[in-house]
C-alpha cells in the first residue's frame, strides 16, 4: 500500500497556488448522508454522494482543498439608465474550473512523490458532498449559515478534492468558529436560516435564484437588485472581515459583479448561455425562466423607470407565469 507524507503534499499544493489543503479518511460520511436524506434531495440538482468509494473504488484518503476568491473589484456596475443585476461573488468568474486545474496538477504529482503509480479522481463542485469532507479534513469548520469557514480565508472559498488510493495521515476535523454569534441568521433577508446549519430552501434566495416559478410576495420584497445568488450571510460574518484579497482572476466564465438587466429580457436562452459560458449560471439546472424572473425583480428594486417598457413586454408576452408575475410586481413598484 503506497503512503505519502502530508507535509510533502502540502508543499506541492502550495507550489501549485492552492490556498489550503487538509487530509481525510475516505470512509463514508454517515452523518452527512443522514442529514441529506432527511433534508430531501432537490430533483433539479445533480445527485450527491457521501461515499468517496463511489467516486474511486478502493479509495483510502481524500485531499480536500479550499481556494479563496475574494477580490477588491467594484461590486456593482449599475448606473442611471443602465440598471444592473447583482451576481453573487463566488460566481463572478469560474473559480471552480481554476481550482480543478490546480487539483489535476496535484493529482498528477502524487505518483512522483511516492515513486509509483497512484489512482486518483479529482472533483470540484461535483458528486461528493464537499462541505462535510472539508470539515472532516480540517480545512475549516461549519458556520451557522451552513458554509465552511476555512480559517483566515473565511467562507469566501470554493472547495474541491482529490480522492486517492494513497494512505495519508488524516488531519483532525475542523470545529465551528462561530461561538454564540448569530449575525448570519439575523441578517438573512428572508429568514431562511431557521437554525444553525438548517436552511429553509423554499426561502433561500441563493437556492431559489436558479429555480423557475412564482414566489411569495414577501420574497419579492426581500429580493433586492439580485440577478443570481445571494451572499448576505457571508457579507455580515465577522470571520470574513479580515479575509485576504486574491489577485487570482480566471478569465474563464468571467461575468463580473453585475450584468445589465434590460438585455436579459430581450435575449434568447441561447444568447444568454453564450454570454455566461463557463460560468455557474450556464449550468443545466439553472432555469432560464428563473433568470428572466430575477431580472424583473431586480429591475423593480432598482427603481429606474427606463425598465417600464421591457417589463410591460415581459408581462404581456413572456411564456412563463413566474416571469409575468414578477414583471407585474415590478411595474406596480415602479409606478408607485
Amino acid at each position: 500500500m503506497a503512503r505519502a507524507e502530508a507535509a510533502a503534499i502540502r508543499a506541492l499544493a502550495a507550489d501549485l497556488g492552492i490556498d489550503r489543503v487538509g487530509f481525510a479518511s475516505a470512509a463514508p460520511l454517515v452523518r452527512a448522508a443522514r442529514r441529506i436524506q432527511q433534508a430531501g434531495r432537490d430533483p433539479d440538482e445533480p445527485e450527491t454522494t457521501c461515499d468517496p468509494g463511489e467516486v474511486l473504488p478502493g479509495a483510502r484518503s481524500v485531499i480536500v482543498a479550499a481556494q479563496g476568491y475574494l477580490t477588491d473589484e467594484p461590486a456593482d456596475g449599475s448606473r442611471p439608465g443602465d440598471p444592473h443585476g447583482l451576481v453573487a461573488r463566488y460566481n463572478w468568474r469560474d473559480h471552480y474550473g481554476d481550482l480543478r486545474k490546480r487539483l489535476k496538477a496535484l493529482a498528477s504529482g502524487l505518483s512522483r512523490l511516492v515513486g509509483e503509480p497512484v489512482r486518483t479522481r479529482v472533483g470540484v463542485n461535483g458528486r461528493l458532498a464537499e462541505k462535510p469532507l472539508a470539515v472532516r479534513a480540517g480545512v475549516g469548520g461549519w458556520g451557522r449559515h451552513g458554509i465552511v469557514v476555512a480559517g483566515p480565508l473565511g467562507s469566501w472559498v470554493v472547495l474541491g478534492e482529490v480522492v486517492t488510493d494513497l494512505e495519508i495521515q488524516p488531519d483532525p476535523p475542523g470545529r465551528s468558529p462561530c461561538g454564540t454569534c448569530r449575525a448570519c441568521m439575523s441578517a438573512c433577508p428572508t429568514g431562511a436560516i431557521v437554525a444553525p446549519r438548517i436552511l429553509d430552501r423554499s426561502r433561500c434566495i441563493q437556492h431559489l435564484s436558479g429555480r423557475a416559478g412564482p414566489l411569495p410576495v414577501d420574497l419579492y420584497e426581500a429580493w433586492g437588485p439580485r440577478l443570481y445568488g445571494c451572499t448576505v450571510c457571508q457579507d455580515v460574518c465577522p470571520l470574513n472581515e479580515r479575509a485576504p484579497f486574491t489577485d487570482r482572476r480566471p478569465a474563464r466564465g468571467a461575468v463580473g459583479a453585475s450584468l445589465p438587466l434590460l438585455p436579459v429580457l430581450t435575449w434568447s436562452e441561447e444568447t444568454f448561455r453564450a454570454r455566461v459560458a463557463g460560468n455557474q449560471m450556464a449550468a443545466s439546472w439553472v432555469a432560464w425562466a428563473a433568470i428572466r424572473r430575477n431580472a424583473c425583480l431586480a429591475l423593480g428594486h432598482r427603481g429606474d423607470r427606463v425598465a417600464v417598457p421591457a417589463l410591460e413586454t415581459a408581462l404581456a408576452r413572456d411564456p412563463d407565469a413566474g416571469v409575468r408575475d414578477a414583471a407585474a410586481w415590478a411595474l406596480e413598484r415602479l409606478r408607485c
